[in-house]
């Protein structure tokens, strides 16, 4: 049986997915490509926008796969936005919704985000001739709760120095772009694998929380390591912020959705903002890490806008704190290297 695919673009990881499961469709989050250059999207944003948000506009210009047969683009910065009457105008795909999560976390915003689901569930219904049951989206919150204790039980063996830091954000990218069934059965096979898998072989391993924007290449990752870097814990959407917690299993489904994505730990572009350095601070402190890198995708703003701030706080802590801005391309990673290489001689 045929399946069609919904493509998702969300930076905060805000997109409840269950309800793109209860309606028979499976959800397809939407990576950049490094190796990609920007050829169309030239003619429809200026350089200076967000380098990642730019790579995924002229992805979606040269024309999505086949299978894709709607987008959902989750409220995240300015630049996402603001893109999507870009997608609404040139893109030539079905289904097209613009889901507008709250930035806060009150009362208030709980009621407006539940509202928004609402009006998603209906076209959804609509668009795709299908009835979304609170049933179903119970079923599937179950569904995604396995997937996110799996994920949770196996980030931590990169604090024990078995897994590498690259290797499970691999595994965490597949989980968002394949049938939810198949990603249970893989990460039971993972979990069981680590369970008799010997320590990594490296005295010199630092260890190391990551954080900043979306960092959505493996290949990246793997370079870091390259420094003796083990990440072993992350502040990330193709992370921890991926199934940091989960979703209540009783009472109404989208009032637990909406409490799920808002009691989580937030992006940079969420409110109130210090909140997100203090989740990371208790990870850095649980974790006891070595130093913290926190990397910018360029002109990525939000995470700018938070540099000072964790930059001073860490100071004060005696962490060890590294920031840098990156082009979003493989190329630019070798530019880096003598500032990585200096930290990791620091630490």
């Amino acid at each position: 049986m045929k399946v069609n695919k919904i493509g998702v673009i969300d930076a905060g990881v805000e997109t409840p997915e269950e309800i793109i499961l209860a309606a028979d469709l499976i959800p397809v989050r939407i990576f950049g490509d490094p190796n990609l250059s920007n050829k169309i999207v030239n003619e429809h944003i200026p350089s200076n926008h967000c380098v990642w948000s730019r790579n995924i506009l002229e992805l979606g210009l040269r024309g999505l796969s086949h299978d894709i047969k709607g987008i959902i683009t989750t409220h995240g910065c300015d630049c996402t936005n603001r893109q999507f009457d870009i997608w609404l105008t040139y893109i030539d795909i079905g289904f097209k919704f613009f889901l507008n999560s709250p930035l806060k976390t009150d009362k208030i915003a709980l009621r407006f985000f539940i509202n928004d689901m609402s009006e998603l569930i209906q076209q959804l219904e609509d668009y795709f001739k299908v009835s979304i049951s609170d049933e179903k989206i119970k079923n599937k919150i179950i569904l995604m709760n396995k997937i996110r204790l799996l994920l949770k039980k196996i980030s931590q063996y990169r604090k024990k120095m078995i897994l590498k830091g690259s290797d499970f954000h691999t595994l965490v990218k597949l989980v968002q772009t394949i049938e939810k069934n198949k990603a249970i059965k893989i990460l039971e096979q993972k979990l069981m694998k680590l369970e008799i898998q010997e320590p990594i072989e490296n005295s010199n391993l630092k260890k190391i929380l990551l954080t900043g924007s979306v960092i959505d290449d493996s290949e990246f990752i793997r370079f870091l390591e390259k420094f003796n870097f083990q990440i072993v814990i992350d502040d990330l959407c193709v992370g921890t912020r991926y199934f940091w917690i989960t979703v209540n299993e009783k009472g109404n489904p989208l009032e637990a959705l909406a409490n799920y994505h808002l009691q989580k730990p937030i992006y940079s572009t969420k409110v109130p903002s210090h909140n997100r350095y203090y989740f990371i601070e208790n990870l850095a402190k649980k974790y006891k890490v070595d130093g913290v890198i926190n990397v910018a995708q360029k002109f990525c703003e939000s995470i700018l806008y938070d540099h000072p701030f964790m930059k001073k706080n860490f100071k004060e802590l005696g962490i060890p704190y590294l920031f840098i801005e990156k082009e979003y391309n493989r190329e630019s990673y070798q530019q880096l290297v003598t500032r990585f290489a200096a930290f990791s001689e620091l630490l």
